[in-house]
């Protein structure tokens, strides 16, 4: 994975539902969101993930330790 691409396919945002709930609630209300509150009510609560496009795995970012991982392997369904 290269992660010098800017923002490549694989990197994605694992967002808290509540969160989501939260940002429809404010959204709905009377007060303005600007995008700056937008995306820093996001990264306040996302962990980074990469996907890795030849296997599969999920590196997801520690909410503890920004520069470590915890990786995740597909397990697939028994057919």
């Amino acid at each position: 994975m290269n992660l010098s691409q800017g923002r490549p396919d694989f990197e994605l945002a694992l967002i808290p539902e509540k969160r989501i709930e939260e940002i429809a609630d404010f959204l709905a209300s009377e007060v303005k969101m600007t995008d700056e509150q937008f995306f820093n009510m996001i990264d306040e609560v996302k962990h980074t993930v990469y996907r890795c496009p030849v296997c599969r795995r999920l590196h997801v970012e520690s909410r503890i330790n920004k520069n470590h991982f915890d990786t995740y392997a597909l397990v697939p369904s028994p057919q």
